[in-house]
């Protein structure tokens, strides 16, 4: 069984996977934009400048995410990841939705992520709270207008992807209720 911790950039996402992780809950570890950059020689402002490249990126994040994830999704104990396919299919949105060139890559990147929403067991999506600092680290924007439009954006996508019986949307503010809201609701699976 397959459980995703959802949510825009500084929700809390990490945080609770780590105290999770501390609780003894299987994770699995990845942060796969870091290294397809890393290992691609690039830039995210490079990836940003060249559509072609920012389009074989997305796609490259999609394929890896659903290979890293394929194996827990139909496994007996209980996995947890970060993020969900409604999650990237967000940001590329965002990038890409203003131009109409890129109508026809939206339509097919938007089905290719919905229907690999399905291997997740529950979606645990992490409402965006902009009281606080995010991290500045080289991936995402840390301007706080851009991370309030990304999760109105992000809880829209999700809640179009994965059925409401698989979807629960916290929105308290404190990082150990949610923790203790997300072992709760996963005492009976």
């Amino acid at each position: 069984m397959l459980i995703s911790i959802a949510g825009s950039q500084g929700s809390g996402k990490s945080t609770v996977l780590k105290e999770l992780s501390n609780a003894g809950h299987n994770i699995v570890e990845r942060k796969t934009a870091r290294s397809i950059i890393t290992e691609w020689g690039v830039t995210l402002d490079a990836i940003n400048q060249d559509p072609d490249l920012k389009m074989a990126f997305q796609m490259e994040l999609v394929d890896r995410k659903f290979k890293d994830e394929m194996e827990y999704a139909f496994a007996d104990e209980l996995y947890f990841t970060e993020r969900t396919f409604a999650d990237l299919f967000t940001y590329a949105l965002i990038s890409f939705g203003q131009y109409n060139q890129y109508d026809d890559w939206i339509d097919t990147y938007y089905k290719t992520c919905k229907d690999a929403c399905n291997n997740y067991t529950r979606v645990y999506y992490l409402q965006a709270k902009f009281s606080h600092n995010i991290e500045n680290d080289g991936v995402r924007s840390i301007n706080e207008h851009y991370s309030r439009m990304v999760d109105i954006t992000m809880l829209d996508v999700t809640k179009a992807m994965v059925p409401a019986s698989q979807l629960i949307i916290d929105n308290c503010t404190d990082i150990d209720e949610r923790v203790e809201g997300v072992l709760k609701r996963i005492e009976h699976l």
